[in-house]
Order: structure tokens, then sequence, then C-alpha cells
């Protein structure tokens, strides 16, 4: 029995379970805002003014995929001078999750101060590699982690789905790639680097409408505010020509809908979806069915493997990328933090059109509707 129900995978989806109905969640959303202003404060207090001064002009980088993004994560977070900031939503007890917490212990070995926010919902994900199992390891480097000075962790159930890193005051790196090794090795999806001590401002107090430049602005979802929906569906009404997406996780009525109507005004519409998907195929094949059957104009192509994120780019010059998916409660209810990146950053819009360009050239058309039988319908109901 033990083999199919290793006991901390058990503990894991019991304390998930429990959490979900019993957690005191405002109580616990107060005390990660204490975190962030505790970390603005660090940030106010540590930084000399020139640093702020060298990095004042917006400029957003894309790297694609783990092999790329990862390297810069840690390459960042090595350099820290005083603070890092993670929120996570999956962090697993795997090769990539011990990485991480080695590098952390060496920059807090220094005196920088790490501030750790990992959403408890996410817990149900990592099973028996549970994050918060480690808390109690004997193993290296779990245990001077878990007892470090200068490391904090909050966790919480806060329904936040974000993924996001702060490097002092100066850089705030955005993806949907969780901590564990298949997002460095093996799923396709991108990191947004931002540079700009605006953008930590914007993130921290949720002040997005004055993240910088026109170019480049976060939207987010957060308690007080969710801008997600209302950004994603004014980019695919505002579309004159084409848009292209490349997600995950696509079955929101509302956006099939206004896609559907967008295709008939002449708007090239392509969708890319991945071929092999861990959740959500049948919810996917789904809402390609229905987007297939409104709307002949439509191209759908699924990518030969697991796509994980985010991408819209509307008439080749808007582009939204971060960690909301297409689907309602990611949209609406769910913390998320995505950058819309306009024309005059054109460095990460080509980057982004050429990512998808590729994706497009590796990927096998879907011509026709697939064929969804009471079985197919039934896990799709289930988001499987």
């Amino acid at each position: 029995m033990s083999l199919f129900f290793p006991g901390r995978g058990v503990r894991t989806l019991v304390r998930s379970f429990l959490r979900m109905c019993f957690g005191r969640q405002g109580q616990r959303r107060l005390q990660s805002h204490r975190i962030f202003y505790r970390l603005k404060a660090n940030v106010v207090l540590h930084t000399p003014e020139r640093i702020g001064r060298l990095v004042q002009r917006a400029e957003a980088r894309v790297w694609v995929d783990g092999y790329q993004a990862f390297p810069r994560i840690e390459h960042l977070i090595r350099g820290a001078r005083h603070t890092v900031f993670i929120q996570m939503y999956i962090w697993k007890d795997d090769e990539v999750g011990r990485r991480m917490a080695a590098l952390l212990l060496d920059v807090a070995e220094r005196g920088v101060h790490v501030e750790i926010t990992k959403e408890a919902q996410g817990d149900v994900f990592e099973y028996n590699r549970d994050f918060l199992g480690t808390r109690g390891s004997r193993d290296e480097p779990w245990k001077r982690f878990w007892s470090h000075p200068n490391i904090h962790v909050t966790h919480a159930q806060r329904n936040d789905h974000a993924k996001v890193y702060v490097i002092d005051d100066a850089i705030l790196l955005l993806t949907g790639m969780n901590i564990a090794d298949e997002y460095r090795y093996h799923w396709h999806d991108v990191l947004i680097e931002l540079r700009g001590r605006h953008f930590v401002e914007a993130y921290l107090t949720g002040r997005c409408a004055e993240s910088g430049a026109a170019s480049v602005r976060l939207v987010m979802n957060a308690p007080e505010r969710k801008d997600v929906r209302r950004t994603v569906e004014e980019l695919l009404t505002s579309a004159e020509e084409s848009i292209v997406i490349e997600h995950a996780y696509f079955s929101d009525p509302a956006v099939i809908d206004l896609l559907i109507r967008r295709s008939l005004a002449g708007v090239r519409v392509t969708v890319i979806l991945p071929g092999h998907a861990k959740w959500y195929h049948h919810a996917n094949l789904q809402a390609v069915g229905r987007l297939l059957t409104g709307s002949r104009a439509v191209h759908v192509f699924l990518f030969p493997g697991v796509i994980h994120g985010k991408i819209m780019l509307v008439d080749h010059r808007r582009a939204f990328v971060g960690s909301a998916n297409l689907f309602s409660q990611s949209l609406d209810t769910m913390g998320e933090v995505n950058v819309l990146i306009e024309g005059g950053n054109r460095r990460a819009v080509w980057r982004l059109k050429e990512v998808l360009r590729q994706d497009i050239l590796r990927s096998r058309p879907l011509t026709s509707p697939p064929q969804m039988t009471w079985i197919n319908r039934w896990l799709a109901w289930l988001r499987l």
C-alpha cells in the first residue's frame, strides 16, 4: 500500500485539503502583505541611490525555457546586494528545488535578506516532494535553510498563482515556471526580466498603472483589484490584423466567444496548444472544437511537447505574458502577475514573435474539430 500512497504524499494531500477548507485566508494574506512592506523598507534603507539611477530606463528581456531562465535567475540571485524576494506556487524537493535552496543559503550567509512566500494551494501538486515537508528534514541544505536567521518563509493559503522574483530594488522577474525539475529541463515556458525600481515598487504596492513607461506595464490580479480579464478582453477587442495565443490551459467561454467574433471580423486568429499535457488536455480540445466550429478562419496548432507558457501577441506589436492562464479562475479570482509589452520595447516583442514562429513550425496543424466522446467530455469537465 505504501508503494502507491507514500506517507509524505498522503500528508501533503490531507494538509492541502484542510487548508482549502479551513485555512484562515484573510489572516495569512495580511501576514504576506506585511512581508511585502518589510521588503520595501529594506530596499529603501539599504539601497544606495546611485544604483536606482542606473536602472531607471524601462527594459524588458525574454528568456526562453528552463535552460535559459534558471541560469539567469541563479545569476541574478547570486549578485543580490541586500534583498531577495520570491513568490512561488510550486516548489518541489527535487534536484532543482534543492539547488535553489542551496543558492539562497549562500546569499543569506553573506547577509542578504531572503523573503519567501510559498502558496499552500500549490502543495497538492508537489505530493511526496512537498516544500513544507522539508522543514523537518535532516538533509542538507534543508536543515540549514529552515533555521537560517536571514531566510524567512511564509506558507500561506492566498490563492496566489504568481511566480515572481525580486532582486534588491532593481530587477523583477515574472514567469510561469515553478521551482521543479520539469520546468527547468522539460517544459516550454518563458521568463520576463524587468529592470527598474518602479517595476519593483508597482509589484509590491499593487499600483500597476504607475509601473513605468507606456511601453511596459504590469497587470495583476491582487486581493483589492483584478485586472487580468479586462486587459485580455481589451487586447483581443482592439486587434486589427492578427491574434496569436500560445497557452497551456485554454477554456474560458468568454475568451473563446471573443476570438470567434474577432475571426469573423477578419482578424487572423492562431492558437498554439500543447500536444501533450499533464493536465487540461481534454478541456483544451473541447475549447478548440468550439473555436473551430464557430469560425473556420481560426488556425490551431498542437505543439509536440508540454507548453506551460502563457503568451498573447496582438498585431505583431503588443505582447501579454506572465502567469495567468486562459481559464475562468485564473482570469477572475487567482492572484496572477503579467506584463503588457507594447511595440515601443521592440526587443522583447521581437523575441516573443520569434518564439511563436518557431513553435508553429514545430507544431502539427489541427484542421477539424476533434471528436469528443462522452468520456472525453467527462474528462474535460474534470479539467483533465
